[in-house]
């Protein structure tokens, strides 16, 4: 008797979650420190008030608007599982992918009883013309929009406002962390497939992006890897190694991919002792290829999710 599509994909799923290394829990999670003001400066929301404009409703299961809150503008997005108001996980924008898989993971979580909000990217990331500068202020525009939205759920009656985690993939893990270090109430945060030190990792990565952007640096300003590198130490002050410190350690879960030349080895194991070594489950597959196992890690982040929410 020939298998379904569905038995193949879940038999493949237990598979490759029998490969899977995961780390045990720390015995003595690092307590956060507190994050100095002038740090946190950097992150306010540029007026006090949040205020949001609904797009006319297409169901009762979507929710579509925009964030205003002084001259800052953000376009979000919210999946409502069926049912009363249900915690929310906000997924982080991958700054140097599109839209489709944020919205694949949006709706694999609505299918396991949470909301999905996500906010619009703000651009992509390593493109030109931008450069160090440039890469730190959309660096910290994503994490400003991302507290708008935040700040907008705590009020929004579907949803329960006061219980939201946060979900980053890749380039969205590295915000993650930047963002749970600004927004202590986060109940948890999932760091999927991310790393630390920035101007390291963007100088030693596989991307296709990233070298390209670096032949671009070389051919327009005539820097090395090597000058690259010493432009965003000046200037990328955004940086998951220098805020994951501010964060509880067991309020993380991390994901990584043995195989990803995309993060480095060094990058990924920089972030999870800067956070004090959190749980850790890591999959034997590509920076790319962890696709295959989406289901497999939004199943294990929900669990994780859901020991973290109050009651």
């Amino acid at each position: 008797m020939p298998y379904t599509c569905s038995e193949v994909a879940v038999g493949a799923g237990l598979l490759l979650l029998a490969a899977c290394r995961a780390d045990a829990v720390p015995l003595h999670p690092r307590p956060a420190l507190s994050l100095p003001a002038q740090l946190a400066a950097g992150y306010a929301l540029p007026a006090a008030t949040v205020s949001a404009v609904l797009r006319p409703a297409v169901n009762a299961a979507v929710i579509d608007g925009e964030l205003r809150c002084g001259d800052e503008q953000a376009r979000f997005h919210v999946l409502l599982p069926e049912g009363p108001p249900r915690p929310v996980v906000l997924v982080l924008p991958i700054l140097a992918g599109g839209d489709e898989l944020t919205r694949a993971i949006a709706r694999r979580l609505v299918a396991r009883g949470f909301a999905a909000v996500w906010c619009e990217r703000v651009a992509a990331a390593l493109r030109p013309p931008q450069r160090g500068a440039e890469l730190e202020q959309l660096f910290r525009r994503t994490v400003v929009q991302n507290r708008m939205l935040l700040a907008w759920l705590r009020s929004c009656p579907r949803v329960r406002g006061s219980e939201v985690c946060a979900l980053g993939v890749s380039m969205g893990g590295m915000v993650g962390t930047v963002l749970s270090a600004v927004e202590p109430e986060l109940c948890a945060a999932a760091l999927v497939i991310a790393g630390a030190d920035l101007p390291d990792l963007v100088v030693h990565s596989e991307e296709g992006r990233v070298r390209a952007w670096l032949d671009w640096r070389a051919a327009v300003d005539g820097l090395s890897p090597s000058g690259v590198e010493a432009e965003l130490r000046r200037q990328l002050r955004s940086d998951p190694a220098a805020l994951a410190r501010f964060i509880p350690t067991d309020k993380v879960f991390l994901v990584a991919a043995t195989l990803d030349d995309v993060i480095p080895k060094r990058n990924r194991t920089l972030l999870w002792e800067a956070l004090g070594r959190p749980r850790r489950l890591e999959i034997p597959l590509g920076h790319y290829s962890m696709a295959m196992a989406l289901d497999t890690v939004l199943g294990q982040v929900a669990d994780f999710f859901t020991t973290r929410l109050p009651g």
